[in-house]
């Protein structure tokens, strides 16, 4: 597997970040919630009411009254009876059974932006849950790439140590034969035999350590910790120094823990103006369409139209409205506060990783130098111990340089493409393209 396929399948498999993109959805579906605010909601009401044991209704009859003319009559000035008779009326209800059902249209016309600033709030939160996502994503890559490097130093310090070992052997196998002529003490022979075995020793943690970084890697990816992975690798990749001039320019630009803090002080400052629209008149109609059923007095069933309006004008509330909008603005200036704060702490931190970068590739500079160095200084020793100008612990002290560098030079390589991917992280430049999200 290469590193594009671990990172690939890390990402496939990374249970966090399955649940950023959760989030993200979530926020995409309050925000097509939020929509629905301008648009005017539509209900159906029905209530029943059935009142039992109710007493009769009675009205005795009575002669009705006579005036002298109809304005007297109307002014309920009534002179004498006449001899015309009302009957009475004599209802017995038992009980009251009042069915009350509607259609009812409302429509917000205007309620101090509070709608509108609602709106803008979700759609704030969408792109800090697109901007979590973003980062969750910079730290799966992060992890990856760290596990593979180290996999990847760890397997060829395991071919640096087989190929000491093999010089090691037949250094033994020369001192050996020289031992047998007479050329050469026992001691000497043996200084050898107990580096060697030394060196194999050493192997062995090798080969353990590779086994513990590759289960790392396994679970990274959610394979089973005794996969046998096998990496893909450029032993000996073209270093390059990148550009590390603008890291500050970028990271103020695009670190989406800057953009995140920047869109919770736009939620807070939003939120100071919902809290003042709620002290705000509030303009609302409806649409109506109801009918009433009474059994035994009123039953057609007969909708009738009617339209209504309201307007909610708040007046005194003993200051409260003013001391929320206080505590909102408090908020606003809290947010401003970890912002600054934020970026200070990112510039410190895009400073040190180009510190480390460069420190890095110093560092791969000196060890490629350190090695050829050490391999000629080998060489040369071997040369001289082969005509007995040097002693076989010289020889043992070339072979060991030879091997501390070609292991220094496979570590600051590794570190060096481990904090490639840093730089990119801390200056917004690591984020998950638009097709896998």
């Amino acid at each position: 597997m290469t590193l594009e396929d671990c990172r690939e399948q890390a990402i496939a498999f990374n249970k966090e970040l399955k649940n950023a993109a959760l989030q993200n959805r979530e926020a995409q579906v309050n925000q097509e919630v939020a929509r629905t605010a301008y648009l005017p909601s539509v209900g159906f009401s029905s209530s029943l009411m059935h009142r039992p044991g109710m007493d009769g209704i009675n009205m005795p009859g009575y002669f009705l009254p006579t005036a002298d003319s109809e304005e007297a009559a109307l002014n309920g000035d009534f002179s004498g009876t006449s001899d015309i008779w009302n009957p009475g009326i004599n209802i017995d209800l038992g009980s009251l059974t009042l069915i009350n059902s509607g259609f009812e249209v409302t429509q917000a016309i205007y309620a101090g932006g509070k709608i509108r600033y609602s709106n803008q709030q979700a759609d704030a939160g969408v792109s800090i849950a697109d901007m979590a996502l973003n980062m969750k994503y910079s730290e799966v890559i992060e992890q990856t790439d760290q596990a593979f490097w180290q996999v990847a130093t760890v397997e060829e310090n395991i071919k640096i140590a087989e190929e000491y070992i093999k010089m090691l052997t037949e250094l033994e196998d020369q001192m050996t034969a020289m031992y047998e002529v007479g050329l050469q003490p026992a001691s000497e022979k043996l200084r050898v035999t107990v580096q060697k075995n030394e060196a194999d020793l050493n192997l062995i943690k090798a080969r353990n350590g590779l086994k513990v970084a590759k289960m790392y890697l396994n679970q990274i990816l959610g394979q089973p910790l005794d996969t046998e992975i096998q990496i893909s690798h450029d032993a000996n990749p073209e270093v390059k120094l990148f550009n590390l001039e603008d890291g500050l320019v970028q990271a103020g630009s695009k670190r989406n823990e800057l953009k995140i803090l920047e869109k919770q002080k736009e939620i807070s400052e939003l939120d100071a103006k919902i809290t003042r629209a709620d002290y705000l008149p509030t303009v609302g109609v409806s649409a109506q369409y109801t009918s009433y059923w009474v059994k035994d007095l009123y039953e057609e069933i007969d909708f009738q139209p009617m339209l209504a309006a309201q307007v909610s004008i708040p007046i005194f509330q003993w200051g409260q409205g003013k001391k929320k909008q206080r505590a909102a603005q408090l908020k606003v200036q809290q947010a401003e506060t970890d912002l600054q704060h934020t970026n200070d702490l990112i510039n410190l931190e895009v400073m040190q990783v180009k510190v480390q970068v460069e420190e890095a590739y110093e560092s791969i500079l000196l060890a490629q130098k350190s090695v050829a160095e050490a391999e000629e200084s080998m060489n040369e020793t071997k040369a001289s111990f082969e005509v007995g100008l040097n002693t076989t612990t010289d020889m043992l002290n070339a072979q060991a340089q030879w091997v501390q560098a070609k292991a220094q030079l496979t570590q600051t390589i590794a570190s060096f493409e481990v904090l490639k991917t840093r730089w990119q992280s801390v200056t917004g430049n690591l984020y998950m393209p638009e097709e896998e999200k």
